[in-house]
C-alpha cells in the first residue's frame, strides 16, 4: 500500500487571504478627503471636500473641471497594471496588502496633484473675470493666473488617500 502525504506550499494562506479581503472591503481612497484630517476643515462656510467636489461636477455657477476622474480615466491600464503586480507581491508574501495599498495610495494622489499643476490644462479655461482676480492677487506671473484649479492651494495641498479594511 503506497503512503500519502499532504503537503501544503501555502494554498491555506492563499484561502484565508482572499476570505479576508473579501470580507473586510480592503480598499484605497485617493482624492480630497473630508475626514477630519488637516486641511478638510471649513473655511468660509465650505470644506475643500465639498470644494473639490464643486471643481470636479460643477454647480450653477461654476463649470465641471474633472481632474480626478481625468487622471484616473488617463492612468486605468496602469492603475490595473500595478495592483497586479503589487498582487503578486502580496501572494508570494513579500508584501503585505497594507503597505500594497499604501503604495497606491501614494502613487496616485502624486497623480491626482500633477493632473492639476503638471499636465494639460484642464478644461474650459478661466474666466477672464477670474483670471484679472489671480493676477491682482499674486506676484507669481501670469501662468498661474490662467492656470485652472490652481488658487491658494488648499485643494492641492489636501489631495491624500486612506485605506480601509483590515487587509493586514
Amino acid at each position: 500500500m503506497g503512503k500519502v502525504t499532504d503537503k501544503d506550499k501555502g494554498w491555506r494562506r492563499l484561502q484565508a487571504l482572499a476570505k479576508s479581503l473579501a470580507a473586510d472591503d480592503v480598499h484605497v481612497r485617493v482624492g480630497v478627503l473630508d475626514d477630519g484630517r488637516a486641511g478638510s476643515e471649513d473655511r468660509d462656510g465650505i470644506t475643500t471636500g465639498q470644494l473639490a467636489v464643486a471643481m470636479e461636477f460643477g454647480t450653477a455657477h461654476i463649470p465641471a473641471r474633472s481632474w480626478v476622474g481625468l487622471t484616473f480615466d488617463k492612468a486605468r491600464g496602469e492603475v490595473q497594471s500595478d495592483m497586479q503586480r503589487l498582487l503578486g507581491h502580496i501572494v508570494d508574501g513579500k508584501l503585505t496588502v497594507d503597505k500594497a495599498l499604501n503604495v497606491l495610495g501614494a502613487k496616485y494622489s502624486a497623480a491626482v496633484k500633477n493632473t492639476v499643476t503638471q499636465g494639460e490644462q484642464i478644461q474650459p479655461p478661466n474666466a477672464p473675470s477670474t483670471i484679472a482676480r489671480k493676477l491682482a492677487k499674486t506676484r507669481k506671473g501670469a501662468s498661474n493666473a490662467v492656470r485652472t484649479l490652481i488658487d491658494t492651494g488648499r485643494m492641492i495641498g489636501a489631495v491624500t488617500w486612506a485605506t480601509f479594511g483590515s487587509g493586514k
